[in-house]
């Protein structure tokens, strides 16, 4: 199970004390909590450098964090034709098969504090012409229009 990785010990530099409304949590913050993207051009990733090509900014919550990760994890498992594959109180990875070719992209959330990191990712194919970067972007908006409004 990858959310063993979440809690699992790392390198000091990975680790860094979050504080959210109820209790003070430690948290892995390394790179191996959400999958590596491919070198192919349909994946994105908020635990990449800027100037990596798959890079998108990580969701940022006005509100907090705590409260508004619940409820995007509701909205991500009721996308069209996902399907859950995991769920952590910090963690939650979903898996989407397109409308039309029945492609499979896996979609990661994960929470760190004050950001949400995401990945979005195709499994096969080289190209997703813009679906996984889109995807996210629906994903912020909702997030600040419909749990931040």
């Amino acid at each position: 199970m990858r959310f063993r990785s979440i809690f699992s010990s790392s390198t000091k530099d990975s680790n860094y004390t979050a504080t959210t409304i109820d209790k003070t949590v430690a948290m892995d913050t390394s790179d191996e909590v959400l999958s590596p993207c491919p070198i192919s051009p349909n994946c994105v990733c908020s635990k990449l450098p800027q100037s990596d090509s798959h890079y998108i900014e990580p969701l940022v919550p006005t509100a907090s964090t705590l409260s508004i990760f619940p409820m995007l994890v509701d909205y991500v498992q009721q996308l069209p034709k996902a399907e859950l594959e995991e769920k952590a109180s910090h963690y939650v990875h979903v898996s989407i098969r397109s409308m039309f070719f029945g492609f499979t992209d896996d979609l990661e959330l994960f929470f760190a504090g004050d950001k949400i990191h995401v990945r979005s990712a195709s499994r096969s194919g080289w190209y997703d012409f813009g679906v996984n970067r889109r995807r996210v972007e629906a994903i912020r908006r909702y997030m600040e229009n419909k749990l931040e409004g």
